[in-house]
């Protein structure tokens, strides 16, 4: 089944959906995602075997069945169709999807989150927060931040920018993940906001999570393709840091940003060798590569 012909079933589902069922419509579009399973799933390699294994594939709740993602995607597309004009009806089922149908209801959920969260931001937008405590692994979250969150943010950044910032510091590590995700992006496609997207990043240095930590390194460098100086006077900010965790995130974003850029952060080697000497020993080999990254592009 391709995505074309999968959409044209769900708009026929979802046209008879009731809001006081969302679980027989659920069903329905797991029984139509399950058509499109590959005959013949790819061998997986060993990086990608253990990818599946933290998607939950252990849980048997959680199911993971392989469908194609633009199959899954045309599939969601067609629901926010029609649950844009139904946000708080479409709630249920979309809440259902995400919580009880492993990687392929949440993958649906997300996609006609986005349209729904520009028709109601206010109703959806504290939704997209609570399952966004509920994830399971990096690729839900960032899924989740990409798709149902970020639409409002890019639309209406004046209004929504600090509100989202705010989830830089939340409890939840993937609440946090989901913010600085979405504020790198932002940052990315309009440079106009830039600094203020890494004024907001800033909260999030030091936090040991590694899935935090990363989402970090990758915002920041987003935020560079936006406009290069915040991000190096966010590091000049951060100089005189010594922990693991923050120097990790310092350092991978020179080590792997993009090769483009990395010419515009060269004059800033010997603050990177400084931390040759007075950073964390657990450090010093994130510091190493950052070095040798900049030498190289001298």
């Amino acid at each position: 089944m391709d995505p074309k012909e999968a959409a044209r079933y769900v708009k026929e589902l979802v046209a008879d959906y009731a809001p006081s069922d969302p679980a027989s419509t659920a069903a329905g579009l797991r029984v139509l995602w399950l058509r499109a399973v590959p005959n013949q799933p790819p061998e997986l390699e060993p990086d990608q075997e253990e990818l599946v294994r933290r998607l939950g594939t252990d849980d048997p709740h959680y199911e993971v069945a392989g469908v194609p993602v633009p199959v899954l995607t045309a599939m969601g597309q067609e629901i926010g169709k029609a649950a844009h004009k139904r946000v708080s009806g479409f709630l249920p089922l979309v809440r259902l999807l995400w919580d009880e149908y492993g990687r392929e209801g949440r993958i649906v959920a997300v996609i006609a989150l986005g349209p729904m969260e520009l028709a109601k931001p206010e109703m959806v937008v504290p939704e997209i927060h609570e399952m966004t405590q509920t994830c399971v692994s990096w690729e839900d979250c960032d899924q989740l931040s990409m798709k149902a969150l970020e639409p409002i943010l890019r639309r209406d950044p004046d209004n929504w920018l600090e509100r989202i910032g705010a989830w830089v510091t939340d409890e939840n590590k993937w609440v946090r993940r989901a913010g600085l995700t979405a504020l790198g992006r932002l940052a990315m496609v309009q440079a106009i906001y830039t600094s203020q997207c890494v004024d907001l990043l800033a909260p999030a240095l030091g936090d040991p999570d590694t899935d935090v930590k990363r989402a970090l390194s990758f915002a920041l460098r987003l935020s560079a393709r936006g406009e290069v100086a915040p991000v190096k006077a966010f590091i000049r900010a951060h100089q005189d840091e010594t922990d693991a965790d923050s120097v990790w995130v310092l350092c991978d974003v020179i080590r792997s940003g993009w090769k483009a850029q990395l010419p515009q952060f060269v004059d800033l080697l010997p603050l990177y060798r400084a931390w040759l000497e007075t950073a964390e020993p657990k450090a010093q080999r994130s510091v190493q590569s950052a070095v040798r990254t900049l030498e190289r592009v001298q």
